[in-house]
């Protein structure tokens, strides 16, 4: 029997911050190990809700470093969900 280990990510629409879990999923079950909350920077948090509410004064180049910071960010917090537990070294 293979044990896999999966980590999941997401951001709600209350923009508070990402959401994340490491879930160890074999044949019979699914169980979650870890879970992490990380709130945004204060300065993402400011562009992202411009981006909701005024999409329209959005440059191509202002969604694309959206995209990019959002991208570290959620790497940021898989990284932090995973030094909490034993399976990153430090």
């Amino acid at each position: 029997m293979t044990k896999e280990l999966y980590i999941g990510l997401m951001s709600g629409t209350s923009m508070d911050g990402i959401d994340a879990a490491l879930v160890e999923i074999d044949t019979n079950a699914c169980r979650i190990l870890k879970t992490h909350s990380e709130p945004w920077p204060n300065e993402l948090l400011q562009r992202l809700q411009k981006a909701v509410t005024q999409p329209g004064q959005m440059t191509l180049d202002m969604v694309g470093s959206l995209h990019h910071q959002l991208g570290c960010e959620f790497a940021n917090a898989a990284l932090n969900l995973l030094g909490a537990t034993d399976y990153l070294p430090q």
